[in-house]
């Protein structure tokens, strides 16, 4: 068990089977509710808030936060457990390293300008909050790759790779709506308290900076998703139509072929001296009537003055 002390204050960090240490630490009014809670420390890992403000001057919070999820794997994750009053708190499984090694700077120096617990657990909230802004940045570099990638080349590989990125978000989404949510849990537990310091109202802004890029990075993620529907309807409607066209304007070829292929014993075209030279004029000329009638409803206009203005483009790129 490491002690962080300060004037007001007081933060007991224990370890992950330190539950008997803990359970002394947790005000005796508080321990019935507290007691489901407690039980699940510290196997449970999910996120979980409760409050206890039935005496005045002894509001209590405590709870745990899921602080560490790999995207590929759901059971792959980190829970930390804490019990906050007005003076005091304690942690279980919370690595403090971590924060100093993303963040770069020792914390306990961070600590000393705070006044009382509730600051002190919103320094540490700021600390994690940070480490979670630097991971949107490189979020924010992936995108734009997904971004180019999919101006460039919108093939299979692109679409899986905005899905990628989405249950990415998402997941980080799910870290900084949890840490708003205790955050907002501290608001209501200690009424009386300003929360106006520096540190404190930094924190809140940091997570309101989270949220509103997550919300930005999301509406461009169903922007390319949108996008991507469009363009595989076009595509689809483009092939559809390319085969109707086809099929419609080969129908008489394939109608006097059949007719032809008949083992009928009587057919006057067989005795005919020019009925070969007669069915290719016959078919060529139904063919011919198919197209211009198809061209003239306009069937086929659009499709073929695209690839005209698409290879008038091309040249004028070169």
């Amino acid at each position: 068990m490491r002690v962080f002390q300060g004037e007001g204050w007081t933060w007991y960090q224990l370890g992950p089977h330190e539950k008997t240490t803990a359970q002394g630490l947790i005000q005796p009014d508080h321990w019935p509710e507290c007691r489901n809670w407690f039980q699940g420390v510290p196997s449970a890992n999910i996120n979980c808030l409760d409050i206890n403000a039935a005496v005045q001057g002894k509001e209590a919070i405590y709870g745990s936060y899921i602080y560490d999820q790999e995207a590929e794997v759901q059971q792959n994750r980190t829970a930390f457990h804490f019990y906050l009053t007005k003076d005091y708190f304690f942690t279980m499984n919370l690595d403090i390293s971590q924060f100093e090694e993303a963040n770069r700077r020792p914390i306990d120096q961070h600590l000393k300008r705070c006044k009382d617990a509730p600051e002190v657990f919103l320094v540490l909230l700021g600390e994690l909050m940070r480490m979670y802004l630097k991971e949107l940045e490189h979020f924010e570099v992936h995108l734009g790759k997904v971004r180019w990638g999919f101006h460039h080349d919108n093939n299979k590989s692109i679409i899986e790779l905005i899905h990628k990125r989405r249950h990415e978000l998402l997941v980080i989404r799910s870290l900084i709506l949890s840490m708003k949510k205790v955050a907002m849990g501290l608001k209501e537990t200690f009424l009386t308290k300003s929360f106006d310091e520096i540190e404190q109202r930094r924190t809140f802004y940091e997570i309101d900076r989270g949220m509103s890029l997550i919300k930005e990075y999301a509406n461009e993620i169903n922007y390319l998703l949108h996008s991507e529907e469009v363009v595989t309807s076009h595509r689809g409607n483009e092939i559809f139509k390319a085969l109707t066209i086809f099929t419609t304007i080969f129908t008489p070829m394939t109608a006097f072929g059949a007719l032809w292929g008949m083992n009928f014993e009587v057919m006057p075209e067989l005795s005919l001296k020019y009925g070969y030279l007669f069915s290719l004029i016959l078919i060529a000329v139904s063919t011919a009537l198919v197209y211009w009638y198809l061209k003239k409803k306009g069937w086929t206009g659009d499709l073929l003055r695209d690839k005209k203005r698409y290879m008038k483009r091309k040249g004028s790129f070169k």
